[in-house]
């Protein structure tokens, strides 16, 4: 209940519409009650009449006598007014429900991307890109299911039920608790499958989140895949969750393909009862037969709403197991929501400071009481073992992690204290996974501020030493450069992403792992470009290759979470200490 709550709760945007629709269904409901009320008329219409003294031909309808001949034209055109009316309450209805239906989805579909966009890097770290496409799509998709055409023929059908009822009850009341006998034996058989459906949606939904993501993995690695002649066990992989997700698929077919023949069941006691005490009345002469003729087409058409809205009760458990998965995304905490001051930096005036900061993931410590200042346009070099907390260093300075205990200052004021763009704005990271965009070479380059001029991403990337090949590109900088760069050699990706860093101008710089994946000829091309964007930059350097943070001001060794040896190439190589066993290790032979 709380979950449809909160679906009810994205309808006020669209009360007019809904409103609207609502108008509809209650024509559509009276419109249904009118045509099953006018089959006894018209029955009596064809075949009772009588004929008065002066010879005209009536037809006893109620407490008055009708002529024939007005009863001919009557009967027709209310026939074809109730027609006419149900019609375009139906169309009315149905347009308007779907308005709201695709509004809302648009609506949720952008506020889950948007909240997605949102989420701190660590959420992203445990849940897999494809589980998270099919929560944006699948999900939302069957989302659509419960907002629109679920609510319209809930409303739709028990208006027409409450309607029908009513001239049932009318009609002959004793009748109608006869025909009602069935439907308290119907509400446990649609209560358990339902519950039976959600579950199974659940598990289906599951198993579409876990093939996406193996779909994903399969095409970003494809290389790779091939490269290991992986395309059997990858699709091994793949067809296990296929055959899962098709099991759920055909359980969902079961519960439905039974849900209607035991309804029909029901309705089919429901009438068996109504035949005979209907014929037990009319032999006895308490029951008129035009009567029991309206009454029938009448109870035959309450079963139908009935029926329809069984079958939407399955349809909204699938929505409803949709809508918990959406929420469940929707609830978790976003960076602003974890602590966002209020406080804006425009630039390092001083230095960016590390003062007993100590960080764990779970309950292992990663790193412990670090204290450290930056000065403004220093370049510190950081090194250690794979592990000794390099990345996670680097990565408290934008908060893409928040600290356990201590702070990170810049000029003072804790980055806690201040807005998340505004601290953002201020750090450019090139990092050893490239990451570009199926676009321009141009809007990749202006990526964060693609409304700068087209001199300034040029004069970007000359700095970076990327404008010669982006030149002879086929379209220069208007060249798509295809999903992640795939167009593009490794030295020409790393140095459009040095372009960004030096467009985006932020003063203070993250350099990780640059250039560890490049061969010689490109990490002199990069190398030259990092030269050019270090310049006049606080900049923290991560690299694995000693040789590149030789020239750095201060070097740091990180081990065992704690800072081992600071300072300069040569000091530290004279200490013969960690620094000095990396070095000889990486350099031995």
């Amino acid at each position: 209940m709380n979950t449809y709550s909160r679906i009810l709760r994205l309808l006020p945007p669209y009360k007019v519409q809904f409103a609207l629709a609502f108008v509809c269904m209650v024509g559509f409901a009276l419109s249904n009650g009118a045509m099953a009320y006018l089959i006894g008329p018209v029955m009596k219409f064809l075949f009772s009449n009588e004929t008065t003294a002066a010879g005209i031909t009536i037809i006893p309808f109620g407490l008055y006598t009708v002529p024939k001949d007005k009863m001919l034209v009557g009967i027709p055109l209310a026939i074809m007014v109730v027609a006419v009316v149900k019609g375009l309450s139906s169309y009315g209805q149905s347009f308007f429900m779907g308005y709201v239906g695709q509004g809302v989805v648009r609506d949720i579909r952008k506020r889950l991307y948007e909240h997605i966009l949102s989420l701190p890097v660590n959420y992203f770290t445990t849940n897999p890109t494809g589980v998270l496409i099919s929560r944006l799509t699948n999900d939302v998709n069957l989302l659509q299911t419960t907002t629109s055409e679920a609510i319209s023929t809930i409303l739709k059908q028990s208006l027409t039920i409450v309607v029908l009822a009513v001239v049932i009850i009318s009609l002959d009341w004793k009748l109608a608790l006869a025909a009602s006998i069935a439907l308290p034996l119907s509400v446990y058989p649609m209560r358990k499958l339902g519950k039976r459906m959600k579950k199974v949606s659940t598990h289906t939904q599951v198993s579409m989140g876990t093939m996406t993501t193996l779909l994903h993995e399969a095409i970003a690695g494809i290389r790779i895949v091939k490269a290991f002649c992986m395309e059997g066990y990858e699709s091994a992989r793949f067809q296990v969750e296929n055959e899962r997700y098709t099991h759920n698929q055909l359980r969902t077919i079961k519960i439905r393909s039974i849900s209607s023949p035991l309804m029909e069941t029901f309705g089919a006691v429901g009438f068996a009862v109504t035949i005979w005490f209907a014929a037990y009345r009319i032999s006895h002469g308490t029951l008129k037969p035009e009567t029991f003729i309206s009454f029938f087409a009448s109870v035959i058409m309450f079963y139908q709403p009935i029926k329809a809205l069984n079958g939407v009760n399955l349809n909204i458990q699938q929505g409803l197991a949709a809508a918990t998965r959406i929420f469940d995304i929707l609830d978790k905490a976003t960076e602003v929501e974890k602590k966002e001051g209020v406080l804006s930096v425009d630039d390092v005036a001083d230095s960016v400071e590390f003062k007993g900061v100590s960080f764990k993931y779970g309950g292992t410590w990663v790193l412990k009481d670090i204290d450290l200042a930056v000065k403004k346009g220093e370049v510190l070099a950081i090194v250690g073992s794979s592990g000794a907390g390099k990345t996670t260093f680097v990565n408290l300075i934008p908060r893409f992690y928040d600290v356990a205990e201590g702070a990170v200052l810049i000029d003072g004021k804790d980055i806690r204290d201040l807005t998340l763009k505004s601290l953002r704005s201020q750090i450019a990271i090139v990092s050893q996974q490239v990451i570009l965009f199926n676009d321009t070479v141009k809007k990749n380059i202006a990526y964060g501020d693609i409304e700068r001029s087209d001199t300034e991403i040029i004069s970007a990337a000359k700095a970076a030493n990327a404008h010669d090949f982006i030149s002879r590109l086929p379209n220069g900088y208007d060249t798509l450069i295809g999903e992640g760069g795939v167009r593009l050699s490794g030295g020409e990706r790393q140095r459009l992403s040095i372009a960004r860093a030096i467009f985006k101008n932020a003063p203070i710089l993250i350099l990780d792992e640059a250039t560890s994946s490049l061969d010689t000829e490109s990490e002199h091309e990069v190398q030259k470009a990092i030269t050019n964007l270090m310049e006049g930059r606080t900049t923290f350097v991560i690299a694995h290759r000693l040789s590149t943070v030789r020239n750095a001001d201060r070097i740091i060794v990180l081990a065992g979470g704690g800072i081992r040896e600071m300072g300069r190439h040569e000091e530290l190589m004279s200490h013969d200490g960690e620094y000095s066993r990396l070095y000889a290790m990486q350099f031995s032979g």
